[in-house]
């Protein structure tokens, strides 16, 4: 699990942090008069085009994290990673869904490990 969480927070990571430079070179090609026109949309995709490239690092430290078995500050990060940009342009939710998977498998992997071990009686 430790490795699936890995991949899946590099690779969601990767993805993220790529429809996030391009959605900020694309608002960064718009004149005023077209920013005026687009209006509170096109403010959201810049404002999760940054967010997402912010979830590039937070999918890479998650999945490091993950990986050196620290599964519950990895995959709450990754989880983030993957969900705060949702709140601005939910048509990422394709691009973010690798980043949420991983989180959601570092956070199994730490409730899998923290279940209780058979116990022994010493006698």
């Amino acid at each position: 699990m430790r490795t699936t969480a890995l991949i899946l927070g590099i690779v969601g990571g990767l993805v993220a942090g790529a429809l996030g430079m391009k959605w900020l070179g694309d608002f960064g090609q718009l004149n005023e008069m077209q920013l005026a026109a687009g209006g509170e949309q096109l403010q959201n995709m810049g404002t999760a085009g940054l967010l997402m490239i912010v979830s590039l690092i937070l999918g890479v430290t998650g999945g490091i994290m993950a990986w050196k078995r620290k599964y519950l500050p990895g995959g709450v990060l990754m989880l983030v990673g993957g969900i705060v940009p949702l709140f601005y342009a939910k048509q990422a939710i394709l691009f973010l869904c690798l980043l949420i998977a991983g989180g959601i498998v570092a956070l199994l992997a730490h409730y899998k490990s923290a279940s209780p071990a058979s116990s022994t009686s010493v006698g």
